[in-house]
């Protein structure tokens, strides 16, 4: 008995100690707070606060659609694009049309995959190369992209207008292409508080018309936003940039990738030699089409280490949709949610809006993101997951996570913000070489985003030295 009330004076008082850093501190004073730490290695609560609260995760909420895919599907399984037609070849001519049929594939064309995709030659050529072996000189139809959802339906319903047309707010769909992201460049080299000029766009064939509000700034890094419907080829960009650069780069969301890379191939073909009577469009998958070619993603395991590094949005919904046959949202989000109740977790209170943590919509408690993470230490594919989470102090989103504090280097987690929002959640070897599971949510804070951070670092502090 004696023993056991020393135990408990002793988790009342380290609970205290941690309400002075986090609780109780004054700049979340209206903040809502959830924590849990676990031993890794029994699976046995050691610290927790509003552990079964739903709360705002962030882009901790990409944990979700990594584990979940590599457990289910393993680290080698990929993507897959075809390349199709319909109708007939006769004496060289194609009576018919080509059609690229997506297969989720999230990072098709990315230049950060040019090894995959740019090398000997770039996809498309690869693909006119496929086209020629079929015997194939000329199109007497039309090349098409083929997704399975209108534009308007691609995006998430609760994603909010000021992110949709960003870079973050790339659309998920079954055809994706470049990351689904476009480049504007901007010559900043004005009085500050001139407005900027667009002096070119990356890919430059985009048909956006522009209504550019963004004016000059001393300073203060990109603060540059860009609002439009993806059914719409209006885009209005306000804000600021930094004074002085002859080139400053601001990426927004292709709300029509389908279309994008059905033109590019056509522009391929014409330019090869293969002249195409048609155009280039969209398209519904037809049952009469023949496979010329395909192209498989990088495997599982790459896309999923460069979405968690990275916190890639696009990467991550895609990644998670391996869960629905025809590659939507909403469908897999409910069959991610039935799979990990199989295995036991509560899911009364998660709700996925989005698979990336965009949407404000999102909620999961602390137990159910570790719970996840307490089951994927058993998954044949922990090492490919564990492998995606960054280093604290080291490397991808939590590169300054407590790089200056004891536990730099300790510490491979997810991070998350959105306004208001901060997240972290992963593993940790403790000061005394225990292995951990730490998960903690702020939402509502008051405080500076900085402010917010540092109390989090505190406690992730506090953690390493104290278990």
């Amino acid at each position: 008995m004696k023993h056991f009330i020393l135990l408990s004076l002793s988790f009342l008082i380290s609970s205290s100690i941690f309400a002075q850093l986090l609780n109780e501190n004054p700049n979340l004073k209206t903040a809502a707070v959830s924590y849990l730490v676990m031993d890794a290695e029994t699976g046995e609560e050691i610290l927790s606060y509003a552990a079964n609260e739903s709360m705002m995760p962030a882009s901790v909420m990409k944990i979700v659609p990594t584990a979940s895919a590599l457990d289910k599907y393993g680290k080698d399984a990929v993507f897959t694009t075809r390349l199709m037609y319909s109708g007939e070849i006769k004496d060289g001519v194609l009576h018919g049309d080509l059609y690229i049929v997506g297969g989720g594939d999230p990072a098709l064309g990315s230049l950060k995959y040019k090894e995959h995709y740019y090398k000997p030659v770039s996809f498309l050529q690869s693909w006119v190369g496929d086209v020629k072996k079929a015997g194939i000189r000329q199109v007497n139809g039309n090349v098409y992209g083929v997704e399975n959802e209108n534009l308007i339906n691609k995006v998430p319903r609760t994603w909010i207008w000021e992110d949709m047309a960003n870079h973050f707010g790339a659309n998920p769909g079954m055809l994706n292409v470049y990351d689904n992201l476009y480049h504007i460049h901007f010559n900043t080299q004005g009085a500050v508080g001139d407005l900027t000029e667009i002096t070119g766009f990356f890919p430059s064939d985009i048909s956006y018309d522009f209504d550019n509000q963004v004016r000059i700034k001393d300073g203060g890094g990109d603060q540059a936003y860009i609002f439009g419907a993806p059914d719409s080829n209006l885009r209005l960009v306000k804000g600021t940039l930094p004074q002085g650069y002859s080139r400053f780069v601001v990426k927004g969301s292709i709300a029509n990738p389908a279309l994008l890379i059905a033109e590019h191939f056509h522009k391929h073909l014409v330019d090869a030699g293969v002249p195409v009577l048609g155009e280039a469009a969209c398209a519904n998958e037809k049952s009469d089409m023949i496979l010329l070619a395909s192209l498989d993603s990088p495997d599982l395991e790459a896309l999923c280490q460069i979405t968690n590094h990275k916190s890639i949005n696009l990467y991550a919904n895609m990644i998670g949709c391996l869960f629905s046959d025809q590659f939507v949202l909403e469908d897999a989000s409910e069959k991610i949610t039935a799979y990990w109740k199989s295995k036991g977790m509560d899911t009364q209170g998660l709700y996925l809006e989005d698979l990336c943590g965009l949407s404000p919509f999102n909620q999961i408690s602390a137990n159910q993101v570790g719970f996840i993470l307490n089951v994927m230490q058993s998954s044949s594919s922990y090492d490919a997951f564990f492998q995606s989470l960054p280093v604290n102090g080291e490397s991808g989103t939590l590169k300054y996570f407590g790089h200056n504090k004891s536990f730099k280097g300790k510490f491979h987690g997810k991070s998350g913000s959105i306004k208001r929002v901060y997240a972290y959640a992963g593993y940790m070897t403790s000061s005394k070489g225990k292995s951990l599971i730490v998960v903690s949510m702020i939402n509502k804070f008051p405080c500076t985003s900085r402010e917010a951070k540092a109390s989090l670092v505190d406690f992730y502090d506090y953690v390493y030295q104290k278990y």
